[in-house]
């Protein structure tokens, strides 16, 4: 009996091994092998790209459900580090961002996806979030935040040539194309390099002020754009038409220049600034003998913001001064003239380059032939010019005063001479003439007409007192007639017979008989 209950428990022993051995260690080994199937069956990070500086948002792809509990983490390797927790979100609604986090980022409802307002340095890395439901996890979701690295802002001068690379730091594929600013030459489009993978140079050759603004590295299709602005010292384009101004009361004269990036007079002394100088070379048509550039305004080299004004050009160059860059260069007149019409020159010299912009100044001017003081019945011609003929595209237009009408006029208002045949009074005042072009006056000037009636009423008195002088002389030159005929009749009745005796006594004289 003790030797069949002795082997009877040892059968059931190993029975208990035999199960133990099914059932137990399988499930040691799926124990075990279940955290590497989990990690090699997660899912990559998605990357994201931002540079530093800029702003980024991580977007959730799960609906966020009430009493759903969710949080944002944030670590610089993944999986294996311990998650710094950056949002939570109860499931009763509260919110909280972290201390460290608090003034960078925003969390919005309803989505709550991520945003960092301003990339730093240390940002990059891993960012999750996790949604709970009774404390079990519902869903999750890892992004990589790597850095797109770009040029700061740089200077150049005009003329120079400026290197651009734009690369991402990591070991993705990552499609980087260049976008230049919208100012920039057409031209620049095909300087600008095919995309290219993690790292791309662009090469820009005889930078010009068109070039100035922000160029911008897009990372797999604006996914991310990294920006950089550059500034490029240069002197504006020159007005594509010329400048009209008029003799005029109030007419002033601007002759704008300035530099095209407002970087500081400071940073444009420090690229080896020689001097500037305003020139004015008049038309033609206004003096006789050789034409020469007149200077108007220098600016010696390393000076300060002070244009030295040529005595008598009636120049004003505060501009330069008023500015909080110094990048006004313009200069300014009042009092025009038809001397002012010509070709001005703003020029800056460089140790590498000469920049040079050239304004043309056209001066509109009303004048009256023969004078501009008449009387009624006389004519008047008044002409309306720039000193020389009119382009096809411009016209000009006569506006009278209230008191003359157009059709009082003895020749079309677009003529640039206006024949009046006979002014009257009502023609008395200031006659304008306005400068278009499509519509669009350019420039307008005037004359003051001074029309009289002729003096009647002088002429009557003239006519009036001369015949009353006409009068007093017959009646003066009858009496005198009358009188000398009165004498005579007179002189004849009283008139003595004188005779002369044969033997005269000797006596002088005649006597009476």
């Amino acid at each position: 009996m003790t030797v069949t209950s002795i082997c009877g428990n040892r059968n059931r022993s190993m029975q208990k091994d035999t199960m133990y051995a099914v059932w137990v260690a399988p499930l040691l080994l799926i124990i075990a092998i279940c955290p590497t199937w989990a990690q090699a069956g997660a899912k990559e990070p998605e990357a994201m790209y931002a540079q530093v500086g800029k702003s980024v948002r991580f977007p959730t792809t799960d609906a966020i459900e009430d009493g759903v509990y969710m949080t944002w983490y944030w670590t610089a390797t993944w999986p294996n580090d311990k998650p710094q927790e950056v949002f939570s979100k109860h499931g009763l609604g509260g919110t909280d961002i972290k201390p460290p986090w608090k003034n960078r980022v925003s969390v919005p409802d309803p989505d709550y996806s991520l945003t960092i307002n301003k990339v730093i340095g240390s940002d990059f890395g891993y960012f999750k979030y996790e949604l709970k439901e009774k404390q079990t996890k519902n869903a999750e979701k890892v992004y990589r935040l790597y850095e797109v690295t770009l040029a700061p802002s740089s200077v150049v001068l005009s003329g120079a040539t400026l290197a651009l690379t734009c690369q991402v730091k990591s070991g993705t594929g990552a499609k980087l194309t260049w976008f230049p600013p919208e100012t920039a030459d057409s031209t620049r489009k095909t300087d600008v390099p095919r995309p290219a993978f993690r790292s791309s140079t662009l090469t820009l050759a005889n930078m010009s002020g068109r070039d100035k603004g922000v160029w911008t590295c897009s990372v797999n299709g604006h996914k991310a754009d990294a920006t950089t602005t550059i500034h490029v010292i240069d002197l504006s384009p020159s007005p594509k038409e010329p400048i009209y101004t008029s003799v005029h009361a109030t007419s002033q004269l601007q002759l704008p220049c300035s530099i095209s990036s407002p970087v500081g007079w400071e940073m444009v002394l420090s690229k080896g600034l020689q001097g500037g100088s305003w020139s004015f070379l008049p038309d033609p048509g206004l003096e006789q003998g050789p034409k020469e550039p007149r200077l108007l305004a220098s600016l010696p080299a390393n000076s300060t913001r002070h244009w030295n004004i040529t005595a008598g050009s009636g120049m004003d160059g505060s501009a330069l001064q008023k500015g909080p860059q110094g990048n006004n260069l313009s200069l300014s007149k009042k009092a025009v003239t038809t001397q002012d019409r010509g070709t001005y020159t703003c020029a800056l010299s460089f140790k590498t380059v000469n920049l040079e912009r050239v304004i043309k100044v056209e001066v509109l001017q009303v004048f009256a032939r023969p004078s501009t003081s008449a009387f009624e019945g006389q004519s008047l011609n008044l002409t309306c010019t720039l000193g020389h003929s009119l382009a096809p595209e411009l016209e000009v237009k006569w506006i009278p005063p209230k008191t003359a009408p157009l059709p009082a006029m003895g020749s079309s208002p677009q003529a640039h001479t206006l024949f009046i045949a006979k002014v009257s009074v009502g023609q008395n005042g200031r006659w304008r003439c306005e400068l278009r072009r499509n519509g669009t006056v350019l420039t307008y000037a005037d004359v003051l007409l001074k029309i009289e009636r002729v003096p009647v009423d002088v002429w009557l008195w003239v006519g009036i007192a001369s015949t009353g002088l006409i009068v007093i002389l017959l009646i003066f030159i009858g009496r005198s007639l009358m009188r000398r005929y009165r004498q005579r009749r007179r002189t004849q009745r009283r008139k003595t017979r004188f005779c002369c005796c044969k033997d005269p006594n000797p006596q002088k004289g005649f006597y009476r008989t």
